[in-house]
């Protein structure tokens, strides 16, 4: 990492100290219209004068701004144009050897006679299919929009949410960035987060398979890149958006986002609120074979969990000089989650009922995080060819648990045996996490490029569980599940990358190398743990080849490196107590899995794409149960279970069957393989198919309907074997108000079929199961514009805030 690190030092140091001595001439300007103030997106093209030659094109930056760099001098033409405006030809420009010349700005003047809005007749598919990544266009996902970012996801081709993680690449942890910038949260408090951010401010959702070494070696399920929508022109707007959902319990939320622009300061604040109310159930049917005895357990538990969430975030961006910028952002969130639970374990011996246990309890959970990020980029030449950036960041994690227990113990006859248990529990949580890193980008011709960054990062996790059981005259301690588990960790990350463009061929080259090194210590009642240090360092390869076969196909291939360290929560070595058979708990010695993965993919008639994958896991790791026999007890955790090897066939077709009717399919094929450590279970294969169906109906002008079909076949996944599953979504929008508001209706889950059920014959395990989260809702959304979004956010602890997530050992 040294080495990388010196690389980037002194190609920073030559190329800021050497870039002036170039000889090129450069011209720039600015575009506006009368009314409307900077014109952005718009084509501007540079012809030689006298001849009118076209020399080179671009498209207007947000504020207007055009610029052309590496000219030979002599004299020029601009040629712009928008629709319902007059073309504009201004000039010629004379640039002298090695200057940059500003003309300052054009206006554009509108066309005599002006086109009606309802006569433009272009449209934007659901999904656009390009050779690097797939855009969604948020505005046609009827579902999705006027609600929350969490809801995009769920209704985004080769997207799954598995327990609060977010799944795309060959079925993966994905990385979330928002405007390219990695959000800070993964798991519980992910989700809590995308469920707060309103997908009124979204543009577009970018799912990319190969994201570079810039963002790190945590993307080995690719990255999930959200596109907020901009503003235009100086000025302030506001959006409300309010949902309300009945079903399964119910859902409501509000959504308010206000944003000022002027002309080197910009703005923008949002506030989150949502009020959940939803049932869980999961049913377990375990069976035990010990000392020539079978033994069965019968589980079933019920749980409500209310969740309150508040999410709100301020931050602005400020031009210092021309092509200078810092900005800050501060953003947090605070949870209140109650959950109410019940079960119930039915225990028969050869199919004689014995006894049944019923345990009660009740959770209040409190949830805070405050983050703080300061960001600074600067053009370090007129040309905009040497940038520079840096960001630091801190966040402050906070979590408070309390739980009360009752297990009361009835005989074979349903009747009372012996006293009933109490148990109080506390587990709070502290967090803290500093980031920072540096980025430079060089431009080394028009179709090459340099990239170099080093990033730091620090993390602290305090964990306390204080587990008590009420006796004559108060609480006592229970030793065996009371502890206090510190962990610290830091990573030293750099990395460089090498972009080219070379006739038809494409190439990029990043290396990326990260060190670790972390400790974490235990102690409880019943002694002190002997400290735990652990230190890796790693090297992250990325390439990627892409050649132009003909006009209708281009092949792509990459490989890649990446790895995947458990959340902080995942290492927690607490018991949560289910009841008095079934426990959860973390893992401290878990290790981090490493993800390669090979891809190849043919871009077909720039629309089309089918792609073939293979993903190897080395020490793939997640949720399994661990059993004693000889207790008949079984725990709930996260292990490292070997090597996991996938095939995957991807298709993803977007069809346009007439001009109202659009069609996104996403097929993939998968053919798996298991191979565990050890000898105890012998390695598993499996043959499975996903297919997942969006189809968007344009009925009116103002009315538009969406059908959203999802099939997965039967799999074995883990250690257990799922039956197929299947749902169905649909909804319709209705414009009002000048089309400045928005009327959503919408049912998910019609038929009640979203859940998992599933067999595990693994090791001594024999468990039948069945869970299932309320999913089936009828909702309503409004949503009213004043204006557009223009908010830019900044999220940059990336891996780190990432793992904050729940652990195995939350239930």
């Amino acid at each position: 990492m040294r080495i990388i690190a010196g690389c980037f030092l002194t190609v920073l140091f030559a190329y800021s100290s050497t870039f002036a001595q170039t000889t090129f001439s450069a011209i720039q300007g600015k575009v506006f219209t009368d009314n409307a103030g900077a014109a952005e997106g718009l084509p501007v093209v540079l012809l030689r004068s006298p001849d009118s030659s076209v020399v080179k094109s671009t498209i207007s930056s947000k504020t207007g701004v055009f610029y052309f760099d590496h000219l030979n001098a002599g004299k020029y033409i601009l040629f712009i144009t928008k629709l319902n405006y007059n073309k504009s030809y201004s000039g010629p420009y004379e640039v002298a050897p090695g200057k940059n010349r500003d003309i300052g700005f054009i206006l554009l003047k509108p066309a005599g006679k002006m086109l009606k809005e309802v006569s433009i007749t272009g449209k934007k598919d659901f999904a656009e299919v390009r050779s690097d990544r797939t855009v969604l266009n948020v505005d046609q996902n009827i579902m999705a929009a006027g609600a929350s970012l969490y809801d995009v996801l769920n209704t985004s081709p080769g997207v799954k949410v598995v327990n609060d993680d977010i799944l795309y690449r060959g079925g993966q942890k994905t990385m979330i960035a928002i405007d390219g910038k990695p959000v800070l949260f993964t798991g519980e408090e992910l989700v809590n987060f995308l469920k707060n951010f309103q997908s009124s401010s979204i543009s577009q959702v970018e799912l990319i398979e190969n994201p570079g070494a810039k963002y790190g070696a945590s993307a080995g399920g690719g990255m999930i890149n959200i596109i907020l929508k901009k503003k235009k022109a100086p000025g302030s707007n506001f959006t409300v958006t309010g949902s309300a959902a009945y079903g399964q319990k119910y859902k409501s939320g509000t959504g308010l986002n206000y944003n000022l622009r002027t002309g080197k300061l910009n703005l923008y604040s949002s506030y989150g609120f949502q009020d959940n109310k939803i049932d869980k159930s999961i049913y377990n049917d375990r069976n035990v074979l010990d000392s020539g005895q079978l033994y069965n357990f019968k589980l079933n538990y019920v749980a409500t969990l209310k969740n309150v969430n508040n999410n709100f975030s301020i931050g602005g961006d400020y031009q210092l000089t021309k092509g200078q910028n810092i900005g800050f952002l501060v953003n947090g969130f605070y949870n209140n989650i109650t959950i109410n639970k019940f079960n119930s374990t039915v225990e028969s011996t050869n199919g004689q009922r014995d006894s049944t246990i019923n345990t009660q309890s009740v959770i209040d959970r409190n949830i805070n995080n405050l983050s703080y990020n300061l960001n600074y980029r600067a053009n370090l030449d007129q040309s905009g060819n040497s940038v520079l950036s840096a960001n630091g960041d801190y966040s402050n994690y906070n979590r408070h648990s309390s739980e009360v227990l009752q297990n009361n113990f009835l005989n074979a006859a349903g009747q009372t045996d012996n006293n009933p248990i109490f148990y109080h529990v506390n587990s709070p949580s502290h967090i803290t996490i500093k980031s920072a890193n540096i980025d430079f980008k060089q431009a080394l011709s028009k179709s090459v490029s340099f990239e170099a960054g080093i990033k730091s990062s620090g993390v602290n996790s305090d964990n306390q569980i204080i587990f008590q059981q009420k006796v004559k005259g108060g609480y006592i301690p229970v030793t065996n599940f009371t502890d206090h588990f510190i962990y610290h960790e830091r990573i030293d990350a750099a990395y460089l990358q090498f972009d080219g463009k070379f006739g038809k061929t494409g190439l990029t080259v990043g290396l990326r190398d990260e060190k670790t090194a972390s400790s974490s210590s235990s102690f409880n009642p019943g002694g002190q743990v002997i400290p735990d240090y652990k230190g890796y360092n790693n090297i992250f390869p990325k390439v990627q080849l892409s050649q132009d076969m003909d006009k209708n196909n281009q092949l792509t291939a990459f490989y890649s490196r990446d790895i995947q360290r458990p959340n902080y929560q995942d290492l927690n070595p607490f018991i949560g107590y289910v009841d008095h058979f079934y426990y959860s708990t973390g893992n401290p010695y878990l290790k981090p899995e490493y993800i390669n993965t090979f891809d190849v993919s043919d871009f077909v008639m720039k629309k089309y794409k089918v792609g073939l994958s293979v993903v190897i896991t080395d020490d793939y790791y997640n949720t399994i149960f661990e059993q004693v026999d000889s207790t008949k007890k079984y725990t709930n955790i996260k292990a490292n279970l070997g090597t996991r090897y996938q095939y995957l066939l991807h298709f993803n077709i977007p069809v346009d069957i007439t001009n109202w009717w659009n069609i996104n399919a996403d097929l993939v094929g998968y053919h798996e393989k298991y191979s565990y450590y050890g000898d105890r279970v012998a390695s598993k294969t499996t043959d499975n198919f996903s297919a997942i169906l969006n189809q968007n109906f344009k009925l009116t002008s103002k009315l538009s309907a969406q059908l959203y079909n999802l099939y997965y076949s039967s799999s074995y996944y883990i250690i257990s074997q799922y039956q197929a599953q299947y749902y169905m979504n649909a909804a319709l929008s209705y414009s009002v108000l000048g089309n400045k508001g928005t009327i959503k209706l919408a049912v998910i889950d019609i038929f009640n079929t979203f859940y998992n059920k599933y067999q595990t014959n693994y090791a001594n395990l024999n468990i039948a199961s069945k869970d299932k989260l309320g999913s089936r809702f009828i909702s309503a959304t409004f949503t009213y514009h004043f204006g557009t979004s223009a908010a830019r956010s900044r999220n940059n602890t990336t891996d780190e805030q990432k793992r904050l997530g729940g652990s195995s050992n939350e239930n």
